[in-house]
């Protein structure tokens, strides 16, 4: 038995360094001893068929292996644009450093051990495949792109970053059954993470963290997609939610989309993604997810497109005042919210946007007092209760059924961009009829790439609104039509225009006013 067992691990071992060997490529390097990387005396290189000695050490631009029986000391400085590949040990000496240069990277493919100090230099990739039980020492670095793909992960383990910053993407191919978070901290300890690419998921486990201490914060400023087709992404993992612990992860992409995956959350009341960008971000559901907890926070000036997606699970929804809320569902906003168990807080003053293909209803879950509502939708849209719009109405296509009646508030307006009301005389606050016509400076100004313009009118009039170039070539028709009296508000969205000068003149039967408004791209 004992030979038996003895020849079946010298084939195992055969095995292994036959794949190792049979993976190489001519002109390859590997270590052959322990030394100086200046020292050619470690280092042999394959030459297609057999290794052999070398006159010089590598460049850098190959694909460089540092066996496991071997520590390698640089010496001197040394720029990676191929591949190094760390199953020994790396020490840069005398403060020196290695230089992963655009293209190159270093592959991590063992347990415990350390990460080199290294300067991550844009189009550099982090390749972490060896790692099984123990994460490596000094890892908490400010890494461009970070990829893990470890299949043989046996613990949940964190790359313990702590106000460094990721440039570039960060992509999950393979954790095993186990998870790889993004940080840790001690307890009543924080720690902040910036992400300036995507997050790309195809399968394993991650999340921001897995912490079992419940007064930790974490914090991550991602400024790039979240793009999710399998595996499990979530905001949480461990119990941080027993006690005041908190978890926000401000999204400032385009777009976070997610199928054939699962998502959850650890911390129910107090961990949760955060849709931040100032301007329109979209959420993407697709088939095939498991949606235990999908917990977000839509902040003020947001408008989140949630298209055709319908939300699951018991995580919590907040959309917060002047946050906006699009969807295509005919159910309107409550088939947003149809399958979730968890609090949906939609807050007066909140915005919704309607842009289906087949006929909508805005439904009786959104909330009685608005701000922006904004109709997309050839097919039509229809009210379902009766609702105070505080902010603008955008009739941008089809029909707005408003058989059930809208009242315009103190800031509410109505911009016509191509669709139409069904009933035209609409209720206005009446405290809020100006003595005098009058045409404010647009706010922001100046602006990228739309601004609004308020004006009032004492009295119902046929209003004109257009916008000029400097060489008084007309560039937009915000509207022209009857308006009655009371203040309003036009949406002018430049974003086909250069940056320049522009004018706006809004006139109300006799009466003209123009003002001069700057964009800046």
């Amino acid at each position: 038995m004992k030979r038996f067992v003895t020849l079946m691990l010298t084939l195992a071992f055969m095995l292994t360094i036959f794949s190792y060997v049979s993976a190489q490529t001519a002109g390859d390097f590997r270590t052959k001893a322990s030394g100086n990387w200046s020292s050619s005396a470690i280092w042999e290189r394959y030459n297609g068929s057999t290794w052999g000695p070398v006159g010089t050490p590598p460049t850098g631009a190959e694909t460089t292996t540092v066996l496991a029986v071997d520590s390698v000391y640089v010496n001197v400085p040394v720029s990676i644009s191929g591949s190094l590949v760390q199953q020994g040990i790396i020490e840069p000496l005398d403060s020196l450093t290695i230089t992963i240069a655009d293209g190159g990277t270093l592959q991590y493919d063992r347990d415990a051990g350390g990460v080199p100090q290294c300067i991550w230099a844009t189009g550099s990739t982090m390749l972490i495949t060896g790692v099984t039980s123990t994460a490596p020492e000094d890892r908490d670095q400010d890494y461009y792109n970070l990829t893990f793909n470890t299949p043989g992960l046996l613990s949940n383990l964190n790359m313990n970053l702590n106000n460094n910053t990721i440039g570039g993407d960060i992509r999950v191919v393979n954790t095993n059954a186990a998870r790889w978070y993004l940080t840790s901290a001690e307890g009543n300890g924080s720690s902040t993470v910036t992400i300036m690419g995507d997050i790309i998921v195809e399968n394993g486990n991650f999340s921001s963290n897995g912490t079992s201490n419940a007064f930790t914060t974490f914090i991550v400023y991602h400024h790039g997609n979240i793009i999710v087709t399998g595996g499990n992404f979530s905001v949480s993992r461990g119990s941080q939610g027993s006690g005041t612990g908190s978890t926000r992860w401000y999204f400032y992409g385009d777009e976070f989309s997610m199928s054939n995956a699962t998502t959850q959350n650890s911390n129910p009341t107090n961990a949760w993604f955060v849709f931040a960008k100032q301007g329109t971000q979209k959420l993407t559901l697709g088939e095939g997810n498991t949606l235990t907890a999908l917990p977000f926070e839509v902040s003020e000036g947001t408008t989140l497109d949630m298209g055709s997606s319908v939300l699951a699970g018991s995580g919590i929804v907040m959309v917060d005042s002047a946050a906006t809320l699009m969807t295509s569902l005919e159910g309107g906003v409550a088939e947003i919210f149809g399958a979730t168990t968890g609090t949906v807080t939609l807050s007066d003053g909140s915005g919704y946007g309607f842009n289906g293909t087949a006929a909508q209803i805005t439904s009786t879950m959104m909330p009685e007092t608005v701000g922006d509502v904004i109709i997309n939708n050839a097919a039509g849209v229809t009210l379902s209760q009766a609702t105070m719009i505080n902010g603008l109405l955008r009739l941008i296509s089809g029909v707005f059924d408003n058989t059930i009646n809208f009242t315009l508030g103190p800031n509410g307006g109505i911009s016509y961009e191509g669709g139409s009301l069904v009933i035209t005389s609409i209720e206005s606050n009446a405290l809020n009829i100006p003595e005098s016509f009058y045409v404010n400076q647009n706010y922001p100004n100046p602006f990228n790439p739309s601004t609004k313009i308020h004006f009032g009118l004492p009295k119902a009039a046929h209003v004109s609104a257009k916008v000029f170039n400097l060489l008084g070539q007309e560039v937009a028709d915000l509207y022209n039509g009857q308006l009655k009296a009371g203040e309003h508000e036009l949406l002018f969205d430049a974003s086909p225009l250069t940056s320049g000068i522009y004018f706006y003149r809004i006139s109300a039967g006799n009466l003209v006013s123009i003002k001069r408004m700057m964009l800046i791209k």
